[in-house]
């Protein structure tokens, strides 16, 4: 770690490049930030700002994503307003991992919507670029007005704004506010069946909205319901989020079996997230083993779906298509992102020595405490997310090359390193839990 920050310090001194000098700050806020959540100590400042393991994780995981999101973004049109907008971005985002009170939470909370807006307004491929905009805006408001409400029913009832008064009073006389919580957190996991905004989105979103959709904002639910529910649930509850765990792997399966229907590449990595994301429900098990798995899961799958997201773009500059059927045969054209596309599948599918692996076998073992119902139903995600990351790769990387459609693009080192930075941390971090 200390070795890192001081190659960091050095890497922004040294270069006179701005924009790679700003990178080398974010690189070294990663550093900061994971020797502070290494650490088992929960930091406070002025009672409102709140710094443990978990809101560390999740910081050093937005801040390495929106470095990466600069590298990818050097060449974009009007790229002054790009990087204003991941600063903004950046700055929501540890923001509401850090607060420790529920109204700034939730004001952060929202807050991180707007920039991704933008970012899908301005840089959108497309002119139903609007209409994706139009369905974020309605599933984040119609999700927002619940969690708002059960906010200040909490206050209502005679209890403090703050976090930690979560695991103290444990909502005596309130047991209804949890279902108001659980709707704006299920909006924003996606969970099944909440998750129509999200394909929309990915699809008309630049490759820097995609990157940022995945890697950290569909992190907000899984980080909401750790740290208000998963720790906090009465056992009134537990009766209940049986059925909530049933709806979330059911709607994971058929997310991955969506997958399999696929034309669009864009799409197919979307829908692969919310069947990813719908294990984060897992966490109302309450176990310690389901807390850790979801950190460990959200992290690996930041990065393997970012990588996604960016392998699929650079597959589009070479054939100038997202079509299914049209992308075959780059072992031919571009070995060396051929090998990007296998580990970055295999690491989609949860095969070792990748996050997700780890991430999965903790939640097997969580859904074998509860029931062995939701052990199938886990297997069968598991089984669907392996067949769809083996047609990716097996679609895009093999077959007859199709010398028609292509467009003579030729991709940078540049590429291939936004790629590694992906793969290494995923497939390297399993040595350090």
């Amino acid at each position: 770690m200390v070795l890192g920050l001081m190659f960091s310090v050095m890497f922004l001194l040294v270069l006179s490049n701005v924009k790679v000098s700003l990178v080398g700050f974010m690189v070294m806020l990663v550093f900061a930030m994971m020797m502070l959540g290494s650490m088992s100590v929960s930091y406070e400042l002025l009672g409102l700002f709140n710094l443990d393991f978990l809101a560390s994780s999740m910081i050093s995981l937005t801040v390495y994503v929106i470095s990466l999101m600069i590298f990818m973004s050097l060449k974009v049109k009007r790229m002054s307003l790009m990087n204003f907008i991941n600063l903004s971005m950046s700055l929501i985002l540890i923001l509401v991992f850090t607060v420790s009170n529920f109204f700034l939470f939730f004001f952060f909370f929202e807050s991180s919507l707007i920039p991704v807006m933008f970012m899908v307004t301005f840089w959108g491929y497309q002119p139903e670029r609007l209409q994706a905009v139009n369905y974020m805006m309605i599933y984040m408001s119609a999700g927002s007005f619940p969690l708002l409400f059960g906010l200040s029913n909490l206050v209502y009832c005679g209890f403090s704004d703050s976090m930690s008064s979560v695991y103290n009073s444990l909502f005596k006389g309130c047991c209804w506010f949890y279902w108001f919580y659980l709707m704006g957190f299920f909006v924003k996991l996606p969970m099944f069946p909440f998750h129509l905004w999200l394909p929309k989105a990915h699809v008309e979103a630049p490759v820097v909205g995609s990157m940022i959709l995945a890697g950290v904002l569909l992190k907000l639910g899984g980080y909401g319901i750790i740290r208000f529910l998963g720790l906090a649930m009465i056992p009134m509850l537990s009766s209940s989020f049986c059925i909530l765990i049933s709806v979330a792997l059911f709607g994971g399966f058929m997310a991955g079996i969506m997958c399999l229907m696929q034309v669009d590449l864009k799409s197919l990595v979307a829908y692969s997230s919310v069947g990813h994301m719908s294990l984060l429900v897992l966490t109302l098990s309450q176990s310690d083993v389901s807390f850790y798995g979801s950190i460990i899961l959200m992290v690996g799958h930041g990065l393997c779906s970012s990588g996604l997201f960016c392998l699929v773009y650079m597959f589009y500059r070479i054939s100038g298509s997202r079509s299914v059927v049209l992308n075959k045969g780059f072992l031919l054209k571009v070995p060396a992102f051929v090998l990007c596309c296998f580990v970055l599948s295999i690491g989609n599918m949860s095969a070792p020595p990748s996050l997700n692996f780890v991430g999965e076998i903790m939640f097997f073992m969580s859904c074998s405490m509860v029931s062995y119902w939701f052990v199938l139903i886990f297997s069968l995600i598991s089984f669907v997310g392996a067949c769809y990351s083996l047609y990716f790769y097996g679609v895009c990387c093999h077959g007859k090359e199709n010398s028609l459609l292509y467009l003579g693009v030729s991709l940078s080192f540049k590429d291939l390193f936004v790629l590694f930075l992906h793969i290494f941390p995923l497939n390297v971090l399993f040595l350090f839990l």
